[in-house]
């Protein structure tokens, strides 16, 4: 890949538009979405290892961030010193909010940290900015910033990830090749979650093949672009972070690839219900396909909607253990004392899914 040289604004630089940024999001929790950001990313940076990698945890739950520097315990002891010290993307904005609500405070590439140094089964090109319980506090000091009377106060406060962003990709100090964002983010479309959406330029949407999914999908559409698929009246509520957006001229997300996570084993035994759910959420995509095809990116994919199935004991060992899931071994791992067998058909099946999946990103 050309390596892209980032535009300054404002004696500040722009984030460079050929590097992916990918948001991993639905608007509906229990869909498997942090396991599945933490496989594509570890495994595409093993599979790509010519780029920096960087994973950011904007979830409250930090689930991400404790898998990656150490799995349980070891990850929770890890992410807490960082904490400790202000090192997340709570502690930036909060920083911001004290010191420098509208402009960069000039140390944003610190937050950012190298997951190899502190947990050694992690690609050496992988980089995580942590997460922290904090993020649900921040929420209201991103408000209060945007709510400024200032010129482009509400552009600026839903900016702080692309402030920590393009000072990482332009940093002198960071190698200069390309670099692979993924946003880990919360199900709720809290202000925090609206950074990530004007943060990327992908969107990565998990989903599970229930109604309550299928909602959440439709959600997502309709609060970031604006669009109903039902062509339902619209609530002015759900239109308010896409009226900002175009208002302050920010270029949104399209929409990449749809990933059914938790997939039945086998179809045939799979009921009625989640049969027909699952061909919704193929209709609804190729429906917006033909309808909106300017919300989606630009690559000519065999089928935007990936299937991956469930981890089952693999999940609990991979969040245990801190290690990527193409380094599994078929053997038995000891977890909070128990024995949990490693099985590779298992680990095979899940290893091709995941595969197919960070082969279209």
């Amino acid at each position: 890949m050309m390596e892209s040289q980032a535009k300054i604004v404002g004696g500040a630089p722009e984030m460079i538009e050929s590097n992916k940024k990918y948001l991993v999001w639905n608007n509906k929790g229990g869909v498997g979405k942090t396991f599945l950001t933490y496989n594509l990313a570890v495994e595409y940076a093993i599979a790509n290892p010519e780029e920096d990698v960087v994973v950011i945890d904007a979830c409250p739950q930090s689930n991400v961030s404790e898998i990656i520097l150490g799995g349980n315990g070891t990850g929770e002891e890890n992410l807490n010193n960082l904490r400790d010290r202000n090192a997340t993307i709570a502690g930036y904005i909060k920083e911001r909010f004290s010191n420098s609500p509208l402009s960069r405070l000039g140390n944003e590439s610190s937050y950012f940290v190298r997951a190899y140094t502190v947990n050694d089964k992690m690609p050496e090109n992988l980089y995580i900015l942590p997460g922290d319980v904090d993020l649900d506090i921040c929420s209201r000091l991103i408000s209060h910033i945007g709510s400024s009377p200032v010129k482009e106060a509400w552009k600026k406060s839903r900016s702080l990830l692309v402030d920590l962003i393009a000072s990482f990709e332009t940093d002198k100090n960071v190698s200069d090749r390309a670099k692979t964002f993924f946003i880990d983010c919360n199900p709720s479309f809290a202000s925090y979650t609206e950074l990530g959406v004007v943060a990327s330029n992908r969107i990565i949407i998990p989903c599970t093949a229930d109604a309550a999914s299928i909602r959440g999908i439709k959600n997502l559409v309709k609060l970031i672009y604006g669009v109903s698929i039902d062509k339902s009246e619209q609530d002015e509520m759900f239109l308010d972070f896409n009226k900002e957006a175009n208002q302050n001229l920010i270029t949104l997300p399209k929409l990449h690839v749809f990933v059914q996570n938790r997939s039945r084993t086998n179809e045939r035994d799979a009921a009625k219900a989640f049969k027909s759910h699952a061909e919704e959420i193929k209709r609804i995509t190729i429906d917006l396909l033909k309808t909106h095809p300017h919300l989606f990116t630009d690559e000519k994919l065999d089928e935007r909607v990936k299937n991956v199935k469930d981890g089952n004991t693999l999940a609990a060992i991979i969040t245990h253990e801190g290690s990527p899931l193409s380094k599994l071994q078929h053997k038995s791992y000891t977890i909070y004392g128990m024995a949990t067998q490693a099985n590779k058909a298992q680990i095979d099946a899940l290893e091709t899914d995941v595969t197919t999946v960070v082969n279209c990103l």
